[in-house]
């Protein structure tokens, strides 16, 4: 396949594992139609137009016409000019790299990341928080993570690839919308007891297997083995984390546990004077999960080769 059907096939699946309703996803697209109607001058001229056919602000072509043929892909969970030059040098020795794929943002991806976390507050709806109260939370939060981006190089890794003509793409929340889906689904169909049921179900799992290997497996943050699960959250999509105070918000709601890739900790603080259990999947673990998902789904249009780097390892699912 070439490099834009491949990018679109990961839009695709982001869209179809994506927990807002197809109507909610709709809406932000004809809203941001609106925005762009209204641009003019520079601001036209440069607005992404990406923006006004998919709301993963984060996942992009960052190098590359869209025409090459993609048969080789190197993987990793960051992609950074150091894993850019062992591509080079892996194809130096002879190994075919068509397409280098990070799973986190890099780029103009990056300098949008704070956009896609507006898909926070309708999951936290679908729970029972009220609208104005997860609006006015995440507004805050958002503007907070937008100054923490704006001082980062965003063009350094794909200035890197273009140098050493490589294309060069990411894929960050259609993966963490993969990863989030398939976990609340199995944990609404188990109906995990305790807490140490959700651990025994995160366990048999290959990618979080993986983990504790490498010492980064599941592990209790807040609560014990022995503790009611309830009813649970998994918190693991849009963009980065959210605003402490949702956790007292979710906590009224009913939410007994969240299950997350990381927590901050003034996010743990708040978590745990609220009696929320918290159970850490890993974060590494949890994005390879997501990425499998996310390319076996690619892969039912043609098989790709990988290699692997920088935490992912490829599993494909029967």
């Amino acid at each position: 396949m070439d490099l834009k059907t491949l990018y679109e096939l990961v839009i695709a699946k982001g869209l179809k594992e994506d927990l807002r309703s197809k109507e909610i996803i709709e809406k932000a697209i004809k809203k941001t139609k609106k925005e762009y109607a209204l641009t003019k001058g520079a601001d036209r001229t440069f607005f992404d137009k990406e923006d006004l056919k998919h709301p993963y602000n984060d996942t992009r072509i960052l190098n590359g016409t869209g025409k090459e043929e993609i048969k080789t892909v190197m993987v990793g969970i960051d992609i950074g000019v150091a894993e850019l030059l062992l591509a080079d040098r892996l194809r130096k020795n002879g190994t075919k790299i068509d397409l280098v794929i990070s799973h986190h943002p890099s780029g103009k991806a990056l300098a949008q990341l704070h956009k896609v976390m507006a898909l926070q507050p309708d999951l936290w709806e679908s729970y029972g928080v009220s609208r104005q109260a997860a609006q006015g939370m995440m507004k805050e939060r958002m503007e907070e993570v937008a100054r923490g981006v704006a001082s980062s190089n965003h063009a350094r890794e794909r200035d890197a690839a273009k140098l050493l003509k490589i294309p060069f793409m990411c894929t960050h929340t259609p993966a963490d919308n993969c990863v989030t889906n398939f976990l609340q689904k199995k944990f609404n169909r188990e109906k995990p007891k305790k807490i140490k049921n959700v651990m025994a179900i995160l366990k048999r799992i290959p990618e979080y297997k993986l983990g504790m290997k490498e010492n980064a497996g599941p592990f209790i943050l807040i609560g014990n083995e022995k503790d009611d699960a309830g009813k649970i959250f998994v918190d693991m999509t849009g963009g980065t984390s959210g605003p402490d105070r949702v956790y007292s918000r979710l906590s009224q709601v009913g939410v007994k546990t969240i299950i997350g890739m990381h927590c901050k900790e003034s996010s743990f603080k708040v978590a745990k004077s609220e009696y929320i259990n918290y159970v850490i999947a890993g974060h590494i673990s949890s994005d390879n999960l997501g990425m499998n998902l996310l390319y076996d789904a690619v892969e039912k249009k043609g098989k790709l080769n990988f290699i692997e780097c920088s935490g992912f390892k490829r599993i494909r699912k029967k």
